[in-house]
């Protein structure tokens, strides 16, 4: 996957949050069910065990963006 579709994808997965955000959605909670979901939501069959610590990763990087002060993010 090249870096500018890995860029692309972090900026989509904050815009889900931000917009989860706006709707009223704890994204904390939305946070802790994905992770969960993740690690063990059998009913996840698409999940790959192998990137699981990878995805929370960005998850919490996405989160982390969201988190920055806007002049940092630019």
């Amino acid at each position: 996957m090249t870096t500018e579709r890995v860029m692309h994808l972090a900026h989509a997965l904050a815009a889900v949050f931000a917009a989860a955000e706006q709707q009223g959605i704890d994204i904390g909670e939305l946070r802790r069910q994905a992770i969960g979901g993740l690690i063990g939501n059998t009913s996840w069959q698409w999940v790959n065990a192998e990137r699981v610590p990878g995805a929370i990763a960005e998850i919490e990087s996405a989160l982390w963006l969201l988190e920055r002060e806007p002049e940092e993010a630019g």
